[in-house]
């Protein structure tokens, strides 16, 4: 009951060398495609609004590693191309459709080794290799449809097995945009003070704008690289029906079969190795079915926790910018009011100072009246000192001069010397 999983794992083995060979290719071509082109960016005749995307080391990785994934996608592609030229080779001679005996099973490997090397290296040619051995050692070809079913579950997991790598990177991408954006965050908001955030805020809002561009890129990225392995996926699955399609019309009824009735015992193994076969396909498929519901889970849980991440991020710059805004707007207006008192403050000095001159400019206008006075008063005491010489009285008239002398200086000493005494020192 076990040899029609044979060759098995020969299929599984060459799956994970095809998915190897995939991967190592990808890495050699997507590398250096991938810095040339993060240096053409930068370096080339390139406008610079497109240039900011390459700037943050995490850009450059998420641009490398897409450059890895479109050489993978590449690498399948070619694999296809060769595939579909092996089903288009004809692997095996022609069959009129009637059964042949065992014994030209030799002729159809001879027939199958007689093709170049990329043919018999592609699925359908170890495919149909594993199937003419499974029947040169078995000697019958009674159970070769359960041997073509295990062979193509198998291929088929192997077809799996060799997007997981692309899966990866996929999933990585998303990751290193967040990580970028969370490191600009950082970087951005590192040692901000309210004086820095009124002296220079472009720097400020061009760091957080650098920080998401590595968010948004690598989105971007994703779903070009989404899209074309989805393309890829769907190419590998029609090539696997394919070949499906040519073992079960060229290769599983060419070889003659006893019949049910010929060997009871031959029969009732027949119907148990059919009852087991269906119990284990119920099994798998309600493992599929367990894997299924469990991948899904598990990408609403991702899908959850990462849309979470990015509403507290986004909650906590909120928060941030709005407070570093309401401190700014309370410095600002505490200026404001040191400013507005200042400029009242200057204002005020500025009134005094003019009352003061005016009142100086007064003083002086009096003082000025006061000298005329007194000039005029000189003279008519002059006057009357040239009279009084001539009429003998003169000592009379001195007299009457200092009186008056004295009282005019007691009337103008009130008024001016609170003038004098305001006057600046020269």
């Amino acid at each position: 009951m076990s040899q029609p999983t044979t060759r098995q794992p020969d299929i599984v083995a060459a799956g994970k060398r095809r998915g190897s060979f995939t991967t190592i290719a990808g890495f050699l071509v997507g590398l250096p495609v991938g810095i040339a082109v993060v240096m053409f960016v930068l370096l080339g005749p390139v406008d610079e609004s497109y240039q900011r995307y390459l700037e943050h080391p995490v850009e450059k990785a998420e641009v490398i590693l897409f450059c890895c994934a479109l050489g993978m996608l590449l690498a399948k592609l070619l694999a296809c191309r060769n595939e579909k030229r092996a089903l288009r080779a004809g692997m095996l001679p022609p069959w009129d459709g009637k059964p042949i005996s065992i014994d030209h099973s030799t002729t159809l490997q001879q027939s199958l080794v007689k093709k170049p090397p990329r043919f018999r290296h592609s699925l359908l040619g170890r495919r149909l290799s594993g199937l003419i051995g499974f029947v040169q050692s078995r000697g019958t070809a009674q159970d070769l449809d359960d041997q073509v079913r295990a062979l193509a579950d198998a291929e088929f997991m192997a077809q799996e097995g060799s997007f997981s790598t692309l899966r990866l990177i996929t999933w990585a991408l998303p990751i290193m945009g967040f990580l970028g954006t969370v490191l600009g965050i950082t970087k951005s908001i590192t040692g901000v003070t309210p004086e820095i955030l009124e002296q220079n805020l472009g720097a400020v809002t061009n760091g957080l704008a650098e920080a998401f561009d590595t968010t948004a890129l690598a989105l971007f990225l994703t779903m070009i690289l989404m899209f074309f392995s989805s393309l890829v996926e769907q190419l590998e699955v029609r090539l696997l029906t394919s070949v499906d399609d040519y073992i079960e019309t060229e290769f599983v009824h060419r070889f003659e079969r006893l019949a049910l009735d010929s060997n009871p015992f031959v029969a009732t193994l027949q119907q148990n190795t059919a009852i087991l076969l269906q119990a284990t396909e119920k099994l798998v498929e309600g493992q599929a079915g367990v894997w299924a519901k469990s991948l899904e889970k598990a990408d609403r849980a991702w899908t959850g926790a990462g849309q979470q991440q990015a509403d507290k991020m986004t909650a906590a710059l909120t928060d941030a910018l709005e407070k570093t805004l309401s401190r700014h707007n309370q410095r600002m207006v505490q200026l404001e009011e040191k400013l507005l008192a200042r400029n009242q403050a200057l204002v005020d000095g500025i009134a005094m100072v003019a009352e003061t001159l005016s009142r100086q400019a007064d003083a002086l206008a009096r003082l000025q009246e006061g000298e005329s006075q007194l000039a005029r008063l000189q003279e008519s005491l002059n006057q009357n000192l040239a009279a009084l010489s001539g009429s003998g009285a003169f000592e009379e008239a001195v007299q009457s001069l200092t009186a008056a002398i004295h009282l005019l200086t007691m009337r103008a000493a009130p008024q001016v010397a609170p003038k004098l005494a305001q006057r600046p020192a020269a």
